[in-house]
């Protein structure tokens, strides 16, 4: 009972930072299909270190899909994240995979291989978990547009941008949200669009994601419950 009562505490009993450490648990839809569920938590394990996980366990009919990332990351001056490791496992319907990543000397090593994969070493590199703490501290900053280059799971670099696009009151299961949203930008050809809503009280929490692809729906994450942890 204690547990469940600590979920969704109000904004003003803990001081609700980009940094402050968190877990949100999410519902995760297609139309009016239940995938499954996600959630997202933010820990922090020593001075200016933390730990940014994300877990999904998703299923439709007969498929399955369980995935966890954790990306062990430094804090530099409050407002800039450095990667220093990334994990990334999935198991379910099909092949399991695993990714491990260390970023170091402006280098990222693929531990699995034991050698560093081919990127630009003047670039501050993001995995896929890493870039998503960047952006709520770049929002915090008050910044509209963002770019971020990141290796992902597969051990290929990519260009994630994004820019806000509005400001909505958005009713979710967690109940009625102030929150940003934002887009990412791809290029016109792609046939993809990805709304993300996060909460500038709540830490610029993420409230929703939501992906579409040829207009129709693939899944539809909102946040059901919420917890601060502050140290």
């Amino acid at each position: 009972m204690a547990s469940s009562l600590a979920f969704n505490a109000p904004a003003k009993a803990v001081e609700t930072q980009v940094l402050t450490p968190f877990t949100a648990k999410y519902k995760v839809s297609k139309g009016r299909l239940n995938l499954g569920s996600a959630k997202r938590q933010l820990s922090q394990i020593g001075e200016n270190r933390f730990t940014f996980s994300y877990f999904s366990d998703l299923s439709l009919l007969i498929l399955s899909d369980h995935r966890r990332e954790t990306s062990e990351l430094i804090i530099e001056q409050n407002q800039k994240v450095k990667p220093l490791r990334y994990l990334f496992k999935r198991e379910g319907t099909g092949s399991d995979k695993s990714t491990t990543l260390e970023f170091t000397n402006g280098q990222v090593l693929d531990v699995e291989a034991d050698r560093p994969i081919d990127v630009a070493k003047d670039i501050q590199w993001y995995d896929e978990v890493s870039y998503q703490l960047q952006l709520k501290l770049d929002l915090a900053a008050g910044k509209q547009e963002m770019q971020y280059y990141l290796v992902n799971h597969k051990k290929r670099d990519k260009l994630y941008h994004f820019k806000v696009v509005a400001e909505e009151l958005l009713e979710v299961p967690a109940g009625k949200i102030e929150t940003v949203k934002l887009q990412r930008i791809r290029d016109d050809s792609s046939d993809r669009v990805t709304e993300f809503w996060l909460a500038p009280k709540l830490g610029y929490l993420l409230v929703r994601i939501r992906q579409e692809r040829g207009g129709s729906e693939v899944a539809d994450a909102q946040l059901e419950q919420y917890v601060f942890n502050p140290l």
